[in-house]
């Protein structure tokens, strides 16, 4: 019943495993922490470039704010714990917004 709910309702959401996210990380390649952040909803997005927030977008899964302006995050956002803790034992140095 659960699953016919949820392939009706057209979204499908499996949680990204630990090995998973340390090939993102691994993809991504960032020299430093501070690109990681979830949404008011719990959903991970990415900064690119340095990592400080320059502008507000939507988050693709919830529609929900994401990003900021001036490197500041929205109060709504956080950054995404898992993800740095990973990059930290991958050997990405201090981020410039930490």
């Amino acid at each position: 019943m659960e699953a016919e709910r949820t392939l009706s309702s057209g979204t499908f959401y499996q949680p990204v495993s630990v090995e998973e996210k340390r090939q993102i990380l691994q993809a991504f390649n960032f020299s430093h922490r501070g690109h990681w952040y979830i949404c008011p909803n719990g959903h991970t997005f990415v900064i690119g470039e340095c990592g400080g927030a320059m502008e507000v977008g939507r988050c693709n899964e919830c529609g929900a704010e994401i990003g900021g302006g001036r490197h500041r995050l929205l109060d709504s956002n956080a950054r995404a714990g898992d993800f740095e803790e990973i990059a930290t034992r991958q050997g990405a140095e201090r981020g410039p917004w930490e």
